[in-house]
């Protein structure tokens, strides 16, 4: 049997559950989800390993019409993983018709002039599929189309079956142990972001970011981590820290239970909240907080 490599772009509008997919197809999570829009900001690789070979999924961020300087910087992700990879799998939400966002991608997938496959999700939430994705057929020319629920991890088999007969054959490019490119400390503050998204009201969501300032084991069972979270205005910082620091100790709390698990090690998180004025449109704090830099 030939060996098969090859990258596969996720690409979507914001929501459509593209990290909900790449997770149910590595079977383990190594992407955040909410239901909140604009959840992934950065490119994230998960690496599926089989003996017929090993596709690398590239999960990017929610493709939309920039209002600031680091939405520019993820449509820009967007646009190198269209150019890098060897297949594009155009998501969307069936349970909703096309919007403008579905409509732009499209046209970004025909300038590319890469293949492209697509994928409904969100089966689970419409009681009948029929006719469902003939929408979005009119809006590009696909090689293959399929119908899934990431949430419910339903029809992904023969998802993954195409996707092994479309790519080419070629060597492995991560060893068999890596099943993501993403280093320790930005999984942990992608985690502590996660609860931040979750419990914290529409005002915050998209002006927080974090970054980790310290990450050390302070004994054989115990890892010490110090995070800082920015925000842009003080009002958002009193949200996340809460009444009496309640709403930042049940931010540590849930982020602390997830990494607990991850590392099977107990955690130490030392969260702390800072205030960065219009942080989103200063591309020297962008690229401080690991965004990737604009192409000129």
């Amino acid at each position: 049997m030939s060996f098969k490599s090859g990258f596969v772009a996720l690409v979507g509008r914001p929501n459509v559950g593209k990290s909900t997919l790449l997770n149910a197809l590595l079977g383990r999570k190594i992407a955040i989800t909410t239901a909140k829009p604009q959840t992934t900001r950065n490119r994230v690789q998960g690496v599926l390993h089989a003996d017929r070979g090993q596709i690398v999924f590239v999960d990017t961020p929610g493709v939309l019409r920039p209002r600031h300087k680091l939405d520019e910087r993820m449509v820009q992700t967007v646009m190198r993983a269209l150019r890098e990879v060897d297949l594009i799998a155009h998501v969307v939400d069936i349970s909703r018709p096309p919007r403008n966002e579905d409509l732009h991608i499209a046209q970004m997938l025909r300038r590319s002039g890469q293949e492209a496959i697509l994928i409904g999700n969100k089966s689970d939430l419409v009681a009948n599929t029929a006719g469902r994705l003939d929408p979005y057929l009119d809006l590009a020319s696909y090689r293959r189309h399929f119908i899934v629920s990431a949430e419910l991890e339903s029809g992904l088999q023969p998802l993954t079956d195409t996707l092994w007969e479309q790519l080419p054959e070629g060597q492995p490019y991560f060893p068999e142990d890596m099943v993501t490119d993403q280093t320790e400390d930005f999984y942990i503050s992608e985690v502590i972001r996660e609860k931040i998204l979750e419990l914290t009201r529409d005002e915050v969501p998209h002006s927080v970011a974090v970054t980790i300032e310290e990450r050390q084991p302070r004994s054989e069972h115990l890892m010490y981590v110090r995070a800082a979270i920015y925000v842009e205005r003080d009002t958002q910082k009193a949200i996340v820290i809460g009444n009496r620091g309640k709403m930042l100790k049940q931010i540590g709390q849930l982020a602390r239970k997830d990494l607990e698990e991850y590392y099977n090690t107990r955690v130490y998180l030392d969260l702390w909240v800072k205030v960065r004025s219009h942080w989103r449109d200063q591309d020297g704090w962008l690229t401080r907080l690991g965004y990737p830099k604009s192409e000129s």
